[in-house]
């Protein structure tokens, strides 16, 4: 298995450069295209919200400043791109077709960020994603949920600040056996057979045929020649997202894999989870599937 698309959602705040970078760093060792996806807010959609007892006027006024400001984003975030494609040596192409190892697309949108990815992202094998900081955009966190709600694709979210790193040595997974797990281990499954260390961990106990269901997931990747090792805990003090991250501290793993929403996000938010302690918290990347 192998990535040939990554698509990277650009919204202009100060962690896009490292984003940028980590996506691109990722791509080199599978020959992938990174397409860096911008998407411009719709002036006139902030009529109906705004323009009320304003005159035309106004209205024109209000449309013409938000057009100029989008474009004047827009071009220093394509100016970004550019320099970091320079500074990597990644060629830039117009289609993303004929291109031999590593390259980058800009692509560029106007409409709503969350329903452009949605679309985008199914054309795609990875959405590279960042939590949202301080000057990110809004629609931020509605793009995040769309990658993982509406693209049917993994997302891979980085840490915050997202400084770019190796990602991939030393793989961990959060194992249960949920539908989610399995789409993020499906999804993962290019790092999983390069890493060098793959850990399964896993806080279920449940023996099935006597063998824990870690071990029936350290089986299965056998047949892909990963020899992956399982670990096993009971449930302690620490929520079981924050017991997970602390045994992929302990193997120093660079990626966690780990099903996204395995209950529904209002549980997740009312009683907490193991989706929100790894977005909360987590150091390292975590690739999600949903």
């Amino acid at each position: 298995m192998s990535i040939r698309s990554i698509l990277v959602p650009l919204d202009g705040a100060s962690d896009n450069r490292s984003i940028l970078e980590n996506a691109l760093k990722m791509a080199r060792p599978f020959g992938a295209l990174v397409e860096a996806l911008h998407v411009r807010a719709d002036a006139r959609d902030s009529i109906p919200l705004f323009g009320e007892g304003m005159s035309g006027d106004m209205v024109e006024e209000m449309i013409t400043n938000a057009e100029r400001d989008a474009t004047e984003k827009a071009t220093a975030l394509k100016t970004l791109f550019e320099e970091v494609c320079a500074q990597q040596n990644v060629p830039q192409v117009q289609n993303g077709n004929g291109a031999e190892g590593v390259s980058a697309r800009w692509c560029e949108h106007v409409g709503r960020e969350d329903d452009v990815l949605s679309w985008q992202g199914r054309l795609s094998d990875l959405v590279v994603c960042a939590r949202p900081v301080a000057d990110s955009s809004p629609m931020r966190a509605l793009t995040l949920n769309a990658a993982l709600f509406e693209s049917a694709r993994p997302v891979l979210l980085l840490p915050n600040p997202p400084h770019a790193q190796d990602i991939g040595r030393v793989v961990a997974i959060a194992w249960n056996g949920t539908a989610q797990a399995a789409r993020a281990v499906q999804g993962a499954m290019a790092f999983i057979t390069r890493a060098a260390e793959v850990h399964v961990m896993t806080c279920d106990s449940t023996i099935v045929d006597g063998l824990s269901p870690g071990e029936e997931l350290a089986v299965y990747l056998k047949r892909w020649g990963v020899s992956a090792q399982v670990t096993r805990f009971a449930q302690g003090p620490h929520s079981v997202g924050e017991t997970l991250l602390e045994h992929a501290g302990n193997v120093h793993a660079d990626l966690f894999v780990c099903g996204a929403y395995s209950h529904s996000r209002f549980v997740q938010t009312v009683l907490g989870g193991v989706t929100s302690a790894l977005m909360d918290t987590a150091t390292i990347p975590v690739l999600f599937g949903h």
